[in-house]
């Protein structure tokens, strides 16, 4: 599904009311439709509108026209700054609402929230049309005030477009925004509401039509995220007449003396999201583990130092590497100029897609410039302490610049980066951008990325391409987190279960 930035989704507004002569009016007036419908599906019986004197303003107002016409819902509007202000469709919707004898509060300053919080608090159902999408800095102190009163005091909250308050944007809610219960927002959704902070803020997200001509003539931009649907959609095709050869053979180089599990953790995702084979390239210890942990494991046993592997590991292998399907390296090799040999003979001589993850990404600090060597689609999969160590940027502006950072690394060096948080970023060469809305805070735990590392090698070991691979395993491994958590609870889940909980993942975005 495609996310728009304010400015395309200004731009598409701005082809249907002046170049196609569809009267702005009339697309609020049918904004105000989805979220009317929106409302009544809880069949509340009384509702209060907060309007500003903006756009979205506007659609609050002729919602609660279209309540008073339609429905014996007890309505009432709060209007929030002066009436001679509001722009032109707001100030129409609202001569419209006094002609229908609404009952309207006006407040100017302070002194007028006097007694709102009692009429808040008696309403089943707030109506949050304050501030719109054009939102750039913090709200004004009056809107702030009245926004703390209908987070503190109201029983449930729609937000029209966005929650008031909210950059859609950056994500950025500058310390104050509305937390809603459900929030519809038009035509598409807006990149910043499905970034942190913001997204915290949406609640249920519904995508309400204003019916704008049908039309793609128009750049909607390169930023995506999945819906179940699209994701089942890019599930690899499983068929009745077929063998483990039919489903790829994924190669993972992975683990050490201290951190055998990490391989395990790769493995078991790999086989679990559907990969025919899962050849594991260890040293003796970890290959117990293995076997211990995953008995279908195939595995090759590799020379080691000190328990770890190093860059004489990748002779006997030399000769196998091509004749997998892909290749997974890094999880749990630990960080020493050993393991940058391994990695530098690896990139260096990969022909087949190549999934880079932890310790494949850190030894490579200050040496980035050896990706150019790629001979093959590569993914790589930092978390924010590994991109601030390929990049040489800071941890805290790369949180706060994930879309930047990510898709200025694609773009130079021609890899896809995943770069993991709690809303993962997948940026493509090309410019396109996922954002990844699935996953919970259960999955905070160690481990975890070598699930999603061993979840992609497997999906494009059965015939996904890089980049899907990317995105679906960002989105399976998230909903298997949750499903995992629904079960375990936010406290008890570890990555292997997430592993394991793949297959329902699978099972519950496709049937």
């Amino acid at each position: 599904m495609k996310l728009l930035t304010n400015k395309q989704m200004h731009d598409i507004e701005y082809d249907a009311i002046e170049k196609k002569g569809v009267p702005s009016i009339l697309l609020m007036e049918h904004a105000a439709m989805s979220v009317v419908n929106e409302c009544l599906k809880d069949k509340p019986k009384n509702v209060l509108i907060f309007a500003g004197k903006g756009n979205n303003g506007g659609d609050g107002l002729a919602v609660a026209r279209q309540l008073l016409c339609q429905s014996e819902i007890n309505t009432a509007v709060v209007f929030i700054g002066s009436p001679d202000e509001a722009t032109k469709d707001c100030k129409t919707n609202l001569d419209a609402l006094r002609a229908y004898d609404a009952n309207i509060i006006y407040i100017e300053n302070k002194s007028d929230i006097d007694g709102l919080e009692r009429i808040i608090y008696a309403t089943d159902i707030v109506i949050d049309a304050i501030v719109g999408t054009g939102l750039h800095t913090k709200l004004r102190e009056l809107t702030e005030m009245i926004v703390t009163l209908i987070n503190e005091k109201a029983n449930y909250i729609i937000s029209v477009d966005c929650p008031s308050g909210v950059n859609t944007n950056t994500g950025e809610d500058y310390g104050k925004a509305i937390y809603a219960d459900k929030t519809v927002t038009f035509h598409l959704p807006k990149i910043g509401l499905m970034l942190y902070p913001a997204c915290e803020h949406v609640g249920e997200l519904v995508i309400g039509s204003i019916s704008l001509p049908v039309d793609n003539s128009y750049e909607i931009g390169s930023y995506n995220t999945l819906t179940d649907k699209e994701a089942a959609q890019l599930l690899p095709k499983r068929v009745r007449r077929s063998n483990k050869g039919t489903y790829g053979k994924a190669m993972l180089i992975t683990g050490c003396d201290l951190m055998a599990g990490a391989a395990l953790i790769a493995c078991t995702a790999a086989y679990r999201i559907g990969a025919g084979l899962v050849r594991a390239c260890v040293n003796p210890y970890v290959a117990t583990v293995i076997h211990n942990g995953l008995p279908e494991a195939v595995t090759t046993i590799l020379p080691d130092k000190d328990g770890k592997l190093y860059g004489g590991s990748f002779k006997p292998i030399a000769d196998e590497i091509n004749k997998s399907s892909v290749i997974a390296a890094g999880c749990g090799l630990g960080n020493t100029k050993e393991i940058f040999d391994l990695v530098s003979k690896i990139i260096e001589n990969a022909e087949v897609p190549l999934v880079l993850d932890a310790d494949a990404l850190n030894v490579l600090e200050g040496k980035a410039d050896i990706l150019k060597n790629l001979k093959a689609p590569c993914i790589i999969t930092p978390h924010l302490k590994e991109m601030a160590r390929l990049t040489g940027l800071d941890t805290d502006y790369i949180s706060e610049e994930l879309i930047a950072v990510a898709g200025s690394f694609s773009k130079e060096y021609n890899v896809i980066t995943v770069l993991k948080d709690a809303r993962t970023i997948i940026a493509l060469p090309t410019g396109d951008i996922y954002i990844n809305t699935t996953g919970t805070p259960a999955m905070s735990k160690g481990g975890s990325g070598d699930c999603l590392t061993g979840a992609v090698a497997g999906l494009i070991a059965q015939g996904a391409s890089p980049e899907n691979a990317a995105v679906l395993g960002c989105y399976i491994c998230g909903k298997a987190g949750e499903l995992a958590a629904e079960e375990m609870s936010q406290y008890g889940v570890l990555a292997s279960d997430t592993a394991n909980y793949i297959p329902m993942a699978i099972k519950k975005i496709s049937f």
